[in-house]
C-alpha cells in the first residue's frame, strides 16, 4: 500500500507545511484563540498563493491526522515506521541524552513509498490512534511533512538520523519482513531504538528529493559536534543570512556565522495580519523550529527542524530540513516581527 503526505482533503500531496498558532495568541481587540488553529501551505498551493488559516483544528481533522492515519492501520508486513520525540508521550519522560528531535518516518517496501514528518510538538504523536496533546496547545508549533521519492530515501535519512540526530524512538512498527535479515539498515536500527555510540563529532548534509521532485536538504549534527547549529552549520551550508523563530529561553549565540560573512538573528514574535488573520503571539509563546533566509538574500530557503537557536542546544543532536519555495517564504517572511539580538534569561529549553 502506497503511503504519502496527505493533504487537508485526504489526497496525496508532495509536501505540506503547518504553523500551529499559540494558545496564548491575542487578537487586536484582546480576544483569544483556541490554540488548535493553524496556517497551512502545500505543494499544490499556486505560485501566487500564500499560507492560509485552515478550516480545521489540529486536534480534530486536517492534513496531520490524515497523514498519520496511515500508521494506525492494521499490521502490514511491508510497512515500517517509527515515532521519535525527546519528550516521550507514553511515559512523560524527557531523554536529554538523545537528540532534541521530534518526528515520524514511515516507509512501505512493497510500494517503495515513504513519508517523513518533522515537527516541534513535545509528547506527540500518541499510541493507538491520533490525538494532539494538551501540552502542545499553549505554544506555537511548526510541522513539515514530505512524501519521499522512495523507501530507499527513508533508508538514507535513517542512516543520517542514527549517526547525527540520535532520536529517542518511543513507538515503532514491527521490522518489515524484507528487512529482518538486515540489522545494519538504519531503519531497522531506529525501529529498535538503537543509537550511535562514541564521542566523535558528527555534522552531515543529506540532499534528497520528494516524490514530486522537490529538492530538500537535511542538515544535522550530533551532541558532541560542539558548535552552534544555525551559526556554524545551517548558515554556512546555505551561504545565507538567516532569520530564526525557535524556543529561545536560554541565552542565544552571537549573530555572526563562523564564516564571518553571514548572520543569524531571532525575532520577538509572530503576527498573522499580513496574511489576513487578526492573530499574533510573542516569541515566549512560540515553540517553532523555523529558519528562513533573510530578505536581503537573492535565494530564499525555508528550514523546518527540531533544534533551537540557543547555546544550550550545542550539547544536543538535531537537525533541520531546508528547501526553496518562494510563496511560502514570502508568507513566513511577512509574519516575523521584531528582531531580537540580545541573550535572554536562562529557562528550560524544550
Amino acid at each position: 500500500m502506497a503511503i504519502n503526505a496527505i493533504d487537508e482533503n485526504g489526497n496525496p500531496v508532495d509536501w505540506w507545511f503547518m504553523y500551529k498558532v499559540s494558545g496564548e495568541s491575542k487578537t487586536s481587540n484582546g480576544g483569544k484563540v483556541l490554540g488548535t488553529e493553524y496556517i497551512y501551505f502545500d505543494a499544490e498551493t499556486s505560485a501566487n498563493g500564500k499560507a492560509a488559516l485552515s478550516q480545521y483544528q489540529v486536534d480534530k481533522a486536517g492534513a496531520l491526522p490524515n497523514t498519520l492515519a496511515q500508521i494506525y492501520t492494521a499490521a502490514n508486513p511491508s510497512l515500517g515506521w517509527f515515532c521519535y520525540n525527546d519528550e516521550n508521550p507514553l511515559t512523560d519522560q524527557v531523554d536529554g541524552d538523545r537528540g532534541h528531535t521530534k518526528g515520524v518516518l514511515a516507509f512501505d517496501l512493497e510500494s517503495n513509498t515513504a513519508f517523513w514528518l518533522i515537527h516541534s510538538t513535545p509528547k506527540f504523536s500518541p499510541k493507538g490512534a491520533y490525538g494532539y496533546p494538551e501540552t502542545g496547545i499553549k505554544m506555537a508549533q511548526t510541522l513539515l511533512c514530505i512524501t519521499l521519492e522512495s523507501a530507499d530515501v527513508a533508508q538514507l535519512i535513517s542512516r543520517q538520523m542514527f549517526v547525527a540526530q540520535q532520536p529517542n524512538v518511543y513507538l515503532a512498527s514491527d521490522i518489515p519482513e524484507a528487512l529482518q535479515k538486515l540489522p545494519n539498515d538504519g531503519r531497522v536500527k531506529l525501529i529498535q531504538n538503537q543509537a550511535a555510540q562514541g564521542t566523535t563529532p558528527v555534522q552531515c548534509v543529506l540532499p534528497f528529493n520528494s516524490k514530486g521532485g522537490t529538492k530538500f536538504m537535511s542538515i544535522a549534527k550530533n551532541k558532541t559536534w560542539g558548535l552552534d547549529f544555525y551559526n556554524d552549520l545551517v548558515g554556512p551550508t546555505l551561504h545565507e543570512n538567516l532569520d530564526v523563530e525557535t524556543w529561545e529561553h536560554d541565552p542565544v549565540p552571537p549573530d555572526p556565522d563562523s564564516d564571518k560573512v553571514h548572520t543569524v538573528v531571532d525575532f520577538s514574535g509572530i503576527d498573522l495580519n499580513p496574511l489576513g488573520y487578526d492573530i499574533a503571539w510573542e516569541e515566549s509563546d512560540d515553540h517553532a523550529k523555523l529558519a528562513i533566509s533573510a530578505k536581503s538574500e537573492a535565494i530564499h530557503y525555508v528550514c523546518v527542524g527540531d533544534i533551537n537557536f540557543t547555546l544550550a542546544q550545542r550539547k544536543r543532536g538535531g537537525g533541520t530540513v531546508a528547501f526553496q519555495c518562494e510563496p511560502l517564504w514570502e508568507s513566513l517572511s511577512s509574519i516575523l516581527r521584531g528582531v531580537m539580538t540580545h541573550p535572554k534569561q536562562t529557562d528550560t529549553a524544550t
